[in-house]
């Protein structure tokens, strides 16, 4: 069993009885809204429990009753966002909606209003437009699009219908969803690419702010806060405060014991550690060239990420030109998976090869464009879709 070198025992005994040395400025205690709750510390700071002095402009949160998680008020939005996470390091924050029906409040406002805050959207989102349906329950059953549940209340709703969310613009034709009707429209923050129907309504929304900059100061182990007597004064110029690091107050005869008392010790153990270093690497280099046979090196495999695939690329999966009859490869596959719409004499059909899975050509075309998995199976083709005849014109006809 491996031991602790003497010299690094000794410095870890002398760090433990240096702690606590600095001399500590004045800084706002941490707080929270009750046990187990987010702890709140500058920037943030508790409107009716703490001075103004110990949070920025801004950054005022406050407790509700009934949760452990702080009340976020923006300027330009109407009601609270439920804290639910904060970053100091970071400078992130992650909000939601209180009642838990982030979609609703989105719709109500066309979007996230961050005017006159001092956040902005993290840089991991991008804001996409989508529109608000309310369509037949069974309709959304039969294309197994996610309705949003809490939406499902209010709005003159029934049993019998429920509410989804589709891109304004999709990329392929949508006339299953003549019979919906449009309630709405938002601007949706959505992290990653973004999907025809929006089913991430219930993750929380990161914000990002600048100003003021505590990241480093709190990456370092220290505590941000105002400088000056007061506080607080007009310019709201803040400092780094308790460093780890600090020595202030030590007299120069104390400063100078202490840098001799680690410094003396610290450079003998590095002696040591590299002199060990060393030797090991030298009997590894002596074990190495002792070998006579080559050891075969296994790169990781990177992880693949599924994209869409070009035009050309879709233009070489095969196409089928139904006829008069309409007779089908698979009679008992007559409906596309995408429109859900029977397929009809003359229509053009497109086959994914792996799966034999065939859809309207159109339909199929714009989802290959944003996803190279099949609809239904959702695999990824076996093979290159280079090594695809390109269809023509004159497929086969049924």
């Amino acid at each position: 069993m491996a031991t602790v070198p003497p010299c690094i025992l000794f410095l870890f005994l002398v760090a433990l009885t240096s702690i606590g040395i600095a001399k500590a400025q004045f800084y706002c205690e941490s707080i929270s809204c009750g046990k187990g709750g987010v702890s709140i510390e500058f920037p943030f700071y508790l409107r009716e429990n703490q001075i103004p002095g110990c949070g920025y402009p801004g950054f005022e949160l406050s407790c509700a009753n009934t949760t452990t998680e702080p009340l976020l008020t923006l300027p330009a939005e109407p009601g609270h966002f439920t804290v639910k996470l904060i970053s100091l390091e970071d400078q992130q924050v992650w909000i939601n909606d209180p009642q838990e029906c982030l979609p609703k409040r989105l719709m109500r406002e066309r979007g996230l209003n961050l005017q006159l805050s001092p956040f902005q959207l993290s840089s991991a989102y991008s804001l996409v437009n989508y529109t608000f349906l309310r369509c037949p329950s069974n309709l959304t059953a039969l294309s197994m699009v996610q309705p949003i549940p809490c939406l499902n209340s209010g709005f003159n709703s029934s049993s019998k219908s429920s509410v989804v969310a589709i891109l304004s613009n999709p990329p392929f034709p949508t006339p299953w969803t003549s019979p919906c009707h449009v309630i709405s429209w938002a601007m949706i923050p959505v992290a990653g690419f973004p999907w025809p129907f929006w089913t991430d309504y219930y993750s929380d929304i990161k914000l990002e702010w600048d100003n003021p900059n505590c990241g480093s100061c709190e990456a370092r182990g220290g505590r941000c806060g105002f400088v000056g007597p007061t506080l607080r004064d007009t310019a709201f110029h803040v400092g780094c405060y308790d460093l780890p690091t600090q020595l202030q107050g030590l007299s120069k005869k104390t400063k100078y014991g202490l840098g001799m008392g680690l410094g003396i010790p610290g450079a003998l153990c590095i002696i040591v550690l590299a002199y060990l270093f060393y030797a090991k690497m030298k009997t590894h280099e002596q074990q190495r060239l002792s070998r006579s046979d080559f050891s075969t090196i296994i790169l990781p495999r990177l992880p693949v990420q599924i994209m869409g695939l070009d035009a050309a690329s879709i233009e070489k999966y095969p196409k089928t030109l139904l006829g008069e009859s309409g007779r089908l490869p698979k009679p008992n596959d007559n409906l596309c998976s995408i429109c859900l719409c029977e397929y009809q004499p003359k229509e053009t059909l497109r086959t994914i090869p792996e799966c034999n899975h065939y859809f309207h050509a159109n339909c199929i075309d714009g989802w290959l464009k944003m996803n190279a998995t099949c609809p239904l199976c959702r695999n990824l083709p076996e093979r290159s879709v280079a090594s695809l005849t390109p269809s023509i014109p004159a497929s086969p006809t049924y």
